[in-house]
C-alpha cells in the first residue's frame, strides 16, 4: 500500500565528500555532497538520523542500530539544498543521543569522479483494470505495476531508496502518486520492485512518472539473501482470466543464520521480457539454515491478465538471526 511522504531532498546522483571545518568551527558542506554523522553510543535502541536545514526543511536518514558501539551515516545534501546553517539530531527510541551543527554552502567546481551510486529504471510497465464493486464502487480502477531499478555503482551500495510513482493520464494530468522506500539496493545489483494501487477513476493510465532519490550509500558489503525454487503463477480463483497470486519455495541458504522474515516484490514480465505488473508477499515463520517452506504472495496481482503473465521476478528484503 502507498507508504507516507516524506521530505527529503537527496539527489541521485551526487559526489559524495565528507563535510569539513569552517573558520568558526561549525563543519561545513557543499551543495551536492554528503554530511557526515560518526559517534560512540552505548545505545542499544534503533536510532534515526534527522537534519533541518536553515528554511525549516527536514531530511530523515536510515534507522540502524550501534555496531561495535558505534553510529554512522553519510546524508547526502541536495544541490537544490538551501544555503545557510542548519542542524542534526540522532534519535535512539524516544531520546536524542546526539546534535550537531553544520552550514552547507554552494558547490565548487570540482574534476573529481567518485564512484557515487546513482538508480535507474532499466524497465517499466503496468496493467490497469476497472472495478465492478469494491472500495470505490463501479466507478475506480486499480493498477498493477513493475519496475527494475538497477544500481549503476559496482563500488557502492544504495541504501533507503526512495521512489515516487505518479500515474499520468493521456492528457498530461497525474491520476494518482504512491511513494515506498527500498532498503538496500547493493552494488551493481538490480531490485525488482512490483507493486499496486487503487484509483479513484477509471481513466486511463498512460504512463508511469518516476522520481527516484537515494538517502544514503557505503562501501559495498557482503548482503545475505535466500533463493527461490519451483516459483509458479497462479491464476484468480474466483477469474482464471486474471493473475491471483505467486506461489513458489523460499530457501535458506546462509551457513549458521536463521531466515526471520522475507518481504517478497515481485515482477511478472510477458512473453518478451517486459513487466506487466507486481505485487508482493511476506514470510514471517522463521526458516533455519539449511532448510525450505512454501511462500504465497498474493498482494497487487489481480490487475494483470493471466495470458500476460509468463515469468516472475522476485527481489528480497531477509531479516536474518545468528543461529
Amino acid at each position: 500500500m502507498p507508504h507516507r511522504l516524506f521530505v527529503s531532498f537527496a539527489v541521485a546522483s551526487l559526489a559524495l565528500c565528507a563535510a569539513t571545518a569552517s573558520a568558526a568551527g561549525v563543519p561545513t558542506v557543499a551543495r551536492g555532497q554528503a554530511l557526515q554523522i560518526a559517534f560512540a553510543t552505548r545505545s542499544h535502541a534503533i536510532c534515526t538520523p534527522q537534519v533541518q536545514y536553515s528554511d525549516g526543511t527536514k531530511q530523515l536518514g536510515s534507522a540502524k542500530r550501534a555496531r561495535g558501539a558505534r553510529l554512522s551515516w553519510a546524508l547526502l545534501v541536495a544541490r537544490t539544498a538551501p544555503l545557510g546553517a542548519g542542524t542534526w539530531s540522532v534519535h535512539c527510541g524516544a531520546t536524542v543521543v546526539h546534535t550537531g551543527r553544520f552550514a552547507v554552502v554552494a558547490q565548487q567546481a570540482s574534476g573529481g569522479t567518485a564512484d557515487v551510486p546513482r538508480v535507474v529504471v532499466d524497465k517499466q510497465g503496468f496493467s490497469q483494470r476497472n472495478d465492478t464493486g469494491g472500495w470505490f464502487g463501479a466507478t475506480g480502477s486499480h493498477i498493477s505495476f513493475g519496475l527494475f531499478l538497477r544500481n549503476t555503482s559496482t563500488t557502492q551500495d544504495a541504501i533507503n531508496v526512495y521512489v515516487l510513482v505518479n500515474m499520468v493520464a493521456a492528457n498530461g494530468q497525474l491520476i494518482a502518486s504512491m511513494t515506498h522506500n527500498v532498503g538496500l539496493i547493493a552494488a551493481g545489483q538490480t531490485f525488482a520492485y512490483g507493486d499496486s494501487m487503487g484509483l479513484r477513476s477509471q481513466v486511463s493510465v498512460a504512463k508511469l512518472e518516476l522520481t527516484i532519490r537515494i538517502g544514503e550509500h557505503q562501501a559495498k558489503q557482503t548482503h545475505l539473501f535466500p533463493e527461490f525454487a519451483n516459483v509458479r503463477i497462479v491464476p484468480n480463483q474466483q477469474d482464471t482470466s486474471w493473475v491471483g497470486e505467486v506461489d513458489g519455495e523460499v530457501l535458506n541458504t546462509a551457513q549458521a543464520k536463521t531466515l526471520r522474515s522475507t518481504h517478497l516484490s515481485i515482477v511478472l514480465l510477458d512473453a518478451s521480457g517486459n513487466p506487466v505488473g507486481g505485487g508482493s508477499g511476506d514470510s514471517f515463520a522463521s526458516l533455519p539454515s539449511g532448510s525450505r517452506m512454501v511462500f504465497l504472495a498474493s498482494s497487487g496481482f489481480d490487475a494483470v491478465p493471466a495470458e500476460r503473465a509468463v515469468t516472475p521476478v522476485i527481489s528480497a528484503e531477509p531479516t536474518y538471526d545468528i543461529g
